[in-house]
């Protein structure tokens, strides 16, 4: 049974999306199963206004199906030579290395990035 809002309309449900440009580029092309899984689970955590603050922290995603972390961070090498993350804070001392999805506008994330706030989306990942 789907759930409802007060009004009767249906909640719309959370997804992860990546645009069709983005998918139809020469560095999507590029990108294996592994880099595709990672950049979904990266999408699935943007919510809107929290472009920046995406982690892929071996801590998280091996609860999500990652069952090596040099392949975890193979792909984020990947993703980020391809353009379509960008690391906002790099982490270290108890701090994991925060990122953004390059077709989204980096948002304030309350002083957590090492980088500023965007209005435009830097889309690296058509320069790649």
């Amino acid at each position: 049974m789907a759930s409802t809002k007060p009004n009767g309309r249906a909640r719309k449900a959370r997804y992860a999306g990546v645009p069709h440009v983005v998918m139809e580029s020469d560095s999507y092309k590029q990108l294996n199963g592994w880099d595709v899984k990672l950049l979904l689970e990266l999408s699935k955590q943007y919510n809107g206004s929290n472009n920046g603050d995406l982690s892929a922290a071996w801590g998280i995603m091996k609860n999500l199906g990652w069952r090596s972390s040099g392949t975890l961070f193979k792909s984020l090498a990947t993703l980020e030579r391809l353009g379509f993350i960008q690391r906002t804070r790099q982490g270290g001392k108890h701090q994991c290395n925060l990122f953004a999805l390059t077709w989204q506008p980096i948002d304030d994330c309350k002083g957590k990035l090492d980088v500023k706030a965007s209005k435009t989306a830097s889309n690296l990942w058509k320069y790649q």
